[in-house]
């Protein structure tokens, strides 16, 4: 049923109280790991709703938290605000008050889906003054959707006071527990009245046009993010109107894509400020003619990446467990099940994000209705452990976001994404640092710092690497890093050139096809080579010179024409570019390759680069590696360590041991794993296996028998 909206004065007592209680209980229900199942209901689900049903198949599945539609596009409540849209289907019927508390009589929270992006003509035409203009003074359309609809900008009325209102009179009459702002991004350049006025108090100019510079350019996008972290900061304060324990929290979207965060003015470093848990969305295709499905650890690394953000607010996937790129079909049910493994191994949340009905059982095809039941009872039965986990690293990984600004998404992908797989293959423990955080204080935590192509670093941050190097650090760094600015300036050579041992020759080099690079020293960094003189290179390579006596591992040879054979050789086989260049500073120690290795690893794949890679980490690694196993590349491991429950940590293995191709069509067991930890064992219980096996350790080493999919301990150091 509704309740009534309190007064003023209730409301000041309410939030008043809601402000003490936060002194005294910080663990709010949002900051354990989240099992939320979310039914994007289309119009005429809501004509047969029967919450029964889908309280039942909640309990079923293990999920927790609903997430719902509330409205703005279409209301599935009894709106009578202004530019209402109430869903036809619902009639008289009080749907959401039904759905809330028969939620909340089976202990379940709902966070309802709010949705700003804009409205059709119909509302638009009550009032047009509430939403965004271009530059010609034209209403802003996006006709991505059917219908076409109009938008609002950041600073409009609708986006506002409209939304304020909306979403107060969600909170007092309905009393949900939070509010999920679904496409909360707005992606156009607006001219309305309201941000050419906000624009010239703040800047003394115009907004600028398509034949602006980029100069003014960048000035637009450093206010567009503070005019969208003002209206985070309305909404997040609106909800905390209700209490402390109401959530906040939105949809951001691939944590590749930083040109978008960029244009858009909302990026992770922000929404880290304002939501209550922190949310990537993960499906594993996206919805293209050409289906690509994304790697099968890219779980792991969002649920790193978001811990390394904020470590007390819960990090969590949105995947379609029914399908992402055909909504109505169900999703490959091994590759979803290892994704939510993946997920959980890092100590990752799940949000299932349904689109064809009320609840998963009861839809044209319900093949994968339960298929996260597994995984959603392994985090309510872990929730305790879980919710404090965090990784223990060997290496950290530099996200920054002036580099993906300065290269593109493209490149910025590559490089993670090769770093990832070398990283994950190999069974390094690794962890993220963003540059926001990159600090003396937080470079302790790590053992290697790996720069891929980061390319734009401030002049502080280049000092506070080089302090830490010469201090004892260890350093992989390859490409473009430190050759230009935080503002993407060119220096003319590396910022961190002493540090590298090496300068930049202002030249690049295409080595895409037919290029090697020739070994110049042979040692530990090139084990495994020893029946070759050549290694293969691609991409593209800076020409560099060694200094401060530098020592060249591998050195940049021109490219050997293919065609014909009998002309394929080179004039000389002496390299005098290094390409891999190892430099003692102080007391610590880098390892800076000239090429695009990272990428390569990736995109080429061949086996020279995760070699020369794998050698580096081993070497600057020393003894310290976090743990060793004989379990193969296509074995995943994590392992986590609470951060409340001192020797108390969580080890966890993924089997991705399947078909040749994605999906998965098969998935091949593994045996007699042993994983050799950095500490003693004193005790160890069997979070999660589907064998009924008594776990088998000895001193300081855990011996799995066999692996299936998914395998998770408990383990106390002795």
């Amino acid at each position: 049923m509704k309740i009534k909206k309190p007064g003023l004065f209730l409301i000041a007592i309410f939030v008043s109280l809601n402000a003490f209680s936060q002194t005294v209980e910080s663990d709010y229900w949002y900051n354990k790991p989240m099992r939320i199942l979310q039914t994007v209901m289309r119009k005429p689900d809501a004509a047969n709703y029967n919450v029964d049903s889908l309280v039942n198949y909640m309990k079923k599945v293990h999920a927790n938290t609903l997430v719902v539609n509330g409205g703005g596009v279409v209301d599935f409540f009894q709106n009578d605000l202004p530019l209402a849209n109430i869903n036809p289907f619902i009639g008289k019927r009080d749907l959401l008050s039904e759905i809330v508390d028969g939620c909340h009589k089976a202990n379940i929270k709902v966070i309802t889906r709010v949705d700003f992006r804009g409205v059709e003509k119909e509302r638009y035409d009550q009032h047009p003054d509430w939403f965004a203009k271009d530059e010609k003074g034209n209403p802003i359309i996006l006709n991505y959707t059917t219908p076409e609809i109009f938008a609002p900008c950041y600073n409009s009325y609708y986006r506002n006071e409209h939304a304020v209102e909306f979403i107060e009179t969600l909170f007092s009459d309905y009393h949900v527990d939070g509010i999920w702002h679904n496409a909360v991004n707005f992606h156009n350049t607006c001219y309305c009245d309201r941000c050419k006025k906000d624009y010239v108090t703040k800047t003394g100019k115009q907004i600028p046009v398509k034949t602006s510079t980029k100069e003014d350019w960048e000035e637009y996008y450093k206010w567009n993010e503070g005019v969208a972290e003002r209206q985070l900061a309305l909404m997040r304060n609106t909800v905390k109107k209700y209490g402390n324990d109401k959530a906040y929290a939105a949809e951001v979207f691939d944590m590749y894509k930083i040109e978008q965060q960029k244009q858009t003015g909302i990026s992770f470093y922000s929404v880290a400020e304002y939501f209550d848990f922190l949310v990537i969305v993960a499906f594993m295709a996206d919805n293209t003619a050409k289906i690509e499905y994304k790697d099968i650890y890219f779980p792991t690394a969002i649920v790193k990446f978001l811990k390394s953000l904020k470590p007390d607010k819960a990090p969590v996937i949105l995947f379609g467990g029914n399908g992402t790129d055909h909504r109505y079909i169900q999703a490959s049910p091994i590759d979803t099940r290892l994704w939510l493994w993946e997920s959980a191994s890092a100590g990752g949340g799940f949000w299932n994000c349904y689109f064809n009905g009320y609840y998963p059982a009861n839809a044209p095809d319900a093949r994968n209705a339960y298929i996260t039941t597994d995984a959603y009872k392994y985090l309510s039965d872990n929730s305790d452990l879980i919710q404090h986990l965090q990784p223990v690293t060997d290496i950290g990984i530099l996200y920054s976001k002036p580099s993906g600004e300065l290269l593109g998404d493209d490149s910025f992908a590559g490089s993670m994404r090769g770093i990832q797989r070398l990283l994950t293959e190999n069974h390094f423990q690794y962890g993220f640092l963003s540059d926001r955080q990159l600090s003396a204080e937080t470079l302790k935590k790590f053992k290697i710092l790996i720069l891929p192509d980061v390319a734009a670093l401030s002049d502080t941050h280049i000092r506070i690497i080089e302090d830490w190097v010469t201090n004892g650090g260890k350093l992989i760094a390859t490409f473009q890093t430190s050759l230009f600015n935080e503002n993407g300036i060119a220096r003319g050579n590396f910022g961190l050139a002493r540090t590298l041992g090496v300068n930049y020759m202002n030249q690049v080099i295409n080595t895409e096809l037919d290029c090697y690079q020739k070994i110049v020293t042979r040692n530990d960094l090139v084990k495994g080579t020893e029946l070759t003189e050549l290694l293969h290179n691609g991409g593209k390579t800076l020409m560099t010179k060694s200094i401060n006596g530098s020592e060249i591992i591998t050195g940049y040879l021109p490219k050997i024409n293919n065609q014909p054979p009998e002309n394929a050789y080179p004039s000389t086989w002496e390299s005098n570019n290094p390409i891999m260049v190892r430099n003692k500073s102080g007391k610590g120690e880098s390892i800076y390759f000239a090429n695009e290795i990272e990428k390569l690893n990736y995109s080429v794949g061949h086996p020279d680069y995760d070699m020369l890679l794998n050698n580096s980490i081993i070497h600057l690694l020393g003894t310290q590696k976090v743990l060793k196993t004989n379990a193969p590349a296509s074995v995943h491991i994590c392992l986590n360590k609470s951060d409340v429950l001192p020797g108390t940590y969580q080890l966890s293995l993924v089997n991705t041991s399947g078909s040749s191709m994605r999906p998965y069509r098969d998935l091949i067991p593994v045996q007699n794993i042993t994983v050799e930890l950095p500490f003693a064992i004193k005790s160890a219980e069997i979070l999660y296996s589907t064998e009924d096996r008594p776990v088998k350790f000895r001193e300081n080493t855990i011996t799995i028998d066999n692996l299936d999919e998914f395998y998770s301990l408990k383990i106390i150091s002795k």
